[in-house]
């Protein structure tokens, strides 16, 4: 999953901060890069933390052990141990970790995690793939208004992929999992499980494939 160099890469060397507005055309390596304002980097990042409170663009790839961003962070590709997001994640590629929070919208093109996905809606966000070895959890944010959800408040799928997966507000053409519960306001056109299903009356789903175990044929 992460590269184990990214922390001893940059355990031992200096941080570094952008304070207002900064621009950056060569390959940056640091222990941390702090950005409170604007940074726009035109090379890849390798930084032990990256904190984000503003808006960061990141044109190449960027290799993280952790990612906090309060703001919007935009990159062609990340590879980190543990993302968080409060606020605008958006990624042309890949995005790997081990763990993944979202709090906001997210428009990725392929993510994929070791462990654990939780994402709060607060925004249409769209993730053309996701595959998780673990948990994920799709749900409306707890500052939203239930009756403002709507379609403002959705996350469109291609596929969904983990262990146990639990969904709300969400449209995806295929879901896959072993134990899925499809909560209120999906749209869902097939569904592949091999031990436990609950839809939501509120949700509808197209297609249901029951299998006979991780990879099985359909009962």
């Amino acid at each position: 999953m992460l590269n184990p160099s990214a922390k001893t890469v940059t355990a031992d060397m200096p941080p570094f901060k952008v304070r207002g507005a900064h621009t950056r055309r060569k390959d940056l390596t640091a222990s941390t890069v702090d950005v409170f304002g604007h940074f726009k980097a035109s090379g890849t990042v390798t930084a032990g933390r990256l904190k984000v409170s503003g808006e960061c663009r990141i044109a190449r790839h960027c290799l993280a052990e952790q990612v906090d961003s309060f703001g919007s962070l935009r990159v062609h590709s990340l590879e980190a141990g543990h993302v968080r997001s409060s606020g605008y994640l958006s990624a042309a590629e890949d995005i790997t970790a081990v763990t993944f929070l979202a709090k906001g919208a997210v428009q990725l093109g392929r993510l994929t995690v070791a462990e654990s996905v939780i994402i709060r809606l607060s925004a249409r966000s769209r993730i053309n793939q996701l595959i998780t070895q673990g948990s994920l959890t799709v749900s409306g944010s707890l500052l939203a208004f239930p009756l403002l959800k709507g379609p403002f408040h959705r996350l469109d799928c291609r596929l969904l992929e983990g262990e146990s997966l639990n969904l709300e507000h969400t449209s995806a053409e295929r879901v896959c999992g072993s134990r899925i519960s499809i909560g209120p306001g999906c749209h869902i056109q097939e569904v592949c499980y091999t031990e436990s299903l609950h839809i939501d009356k509120a949700s509808t789903v197209t297609k249901i494939i029951k299998l006979n175990g991780p990879g099985g044929t359909p009962e």
